[in-house]
């Protein structure tokens, strides 16, 4: 039937015509096609751009005769026809209208009807940890995307704030139940390794996060870029920590939560060096030394309050630790690392080293 109808520009006014282009679309309702081919294949038919938006505005698609699809809303002058839904389709076509153009767009509507029904069942089909996959990938229409937030109870245009997140799923729970009291509406569901949470508030120093729990940052400025905001938060968790204690402000100030817009440069360092090139840094290696003897965790630990204050004694109030034992810790520190935190650049060859020794120990134990 397709091959048959290429251009409705070669076809008469006569029932016959008529018939042949009800044919046409029954065929695409026939076949269960998706709105994607309807909207081709119509462009293709009226050799012009056509499109469909849904009265709430979270599908807005137009295609070309060529192909081409994209996101976007009827030109000034297009030939709007509204369905009982308040869903809309839209016909741009320069100079006159041709003769089978009304029935074209009654039957190319109810085509779409079909189509944006079939969408909402399988929509209805998926659970919440389905929609959450669904609504973090890439390669999805924004269309769809911005769909299957609404279905999650989110706003599609307002900002989401994404969470990478490994602990076990109760208390995952408990932590969106802390988030949802102080931000709002709150969904989350297993992706690959670790939990996906998007929310509509972000992490602070407020929310309790349990104990263990630890947990990447990153914000989608609406439901088209939530794939990026996922990714982004997968390279911040590689630097968080488990959480110690089970209320704030504790768990975000030691780096339980740590925010992708924080990173900087650390980021791409993080993404892309590979675990084996991390393991030839002498420093690091020094580092896993240091990390091997009794109280090393400690150790890190320091080093690292050491490394992200100007002064022992500044680190050492961090800690909660007289200045001495602090200053006890680096002296060890310095034997092993082979220079001392008060060179020029010590704190940074310091910092670049302990952020890698845990974004590896992030990617092995992940």
């Amino acid at each position: 039937m397709y091959g048959l109808m290429l251009r409705l520009s070669t076809l008469d006014a006569d029932a016959a015509s008529a018939l042949r282009v009800i044919g046409f679309f029954d065929a695409l309702v026939e076949q269960r096609a998706d709105l994607p081919t309807v909207l081709r294949r119509t462009a293709q038919l009226v050799e012009a751009p056509v499109g469909v938006r849904t009265s709430d505005h979270l599908v807005s698609e137009r295609a070309e005769p060529g192909g081409r699809m994209g996101a976007g809303g009827p030109y000034v002058g297009a030939r709007l026809h509204r369905l009982s839904t308040g869903d809309e389709v839209w016909l741009e076509r320069e100079g006159e209208p041709l003769p089978l153009d009304d029935l074209v767009m009654e039957r190319f509507a109810l085509a779409a009807t079909v189509a944006l029904g079939g969408r909402e069942r399988d929509l209805g089909q998926l659970d919440g940890p389905e929609l959450i996959q669904q609504a973090i990938r890439p390669g999805l229409s924004d269309s769809d995307r911005r769909r299957v937030v609404g279905h999650l109870g989110l706003d599609p245009a307002a900002p989401i704030h994404v969470l990478a997140a490994v602990a076990p799923m109760a208390d995952i729970a408990s932590l969106a139940e802390n988030l949802g009291r102080l931000t709002g509406r709150v969904r989350f569901g297993e992706v690959g390794a670790c939990v996906a949470v998007l929310s509509s508030g972000p992490v602070d120093d407020t929310v309790a996060i349990p104990v263990g729990c630890r947990c990447g940052t990153a914000v989608a400025a609406d439901a088209a870029a939530l794939p990026v905001a996922w990714h982004q938060a997968r390279v911040a968790l590689r630097l968080a920590l488990p959480s110690q204690h089970a209320s704030p402000p504790y768990a975000v100030q030691e780096a339980v939560a740590v925010p992708f817009q924080i990173m900087g440069g650390f980021a791409v360092v993080v993404e892309h060096v590979p675990i084996e090139a991390i393991d030839k840094v002498v420093d690091v290696q020094a580092l896993d030394r240091l990390a091997a003897e009794p109280g090393g965790a400690d150790m890190i630990r320091t080093l690292e309050a050491v490394a992200a204050t100007e002064s022992l004694r500044r680190a050492a109030s961090m800690l909660h630790l007289h200045h001495n034992s602090v200053a006890h810790r680096v002296s060890r520190a310095e034997q092993v690392l082979g220079f001392a935190v008060t060179d020029s650049y010590a704190h940074s060859r310091l910092m670049l080293a302990l952020v890698l020794q845990r974004a590896r120990d992030s990617a092995a134990r992940d």
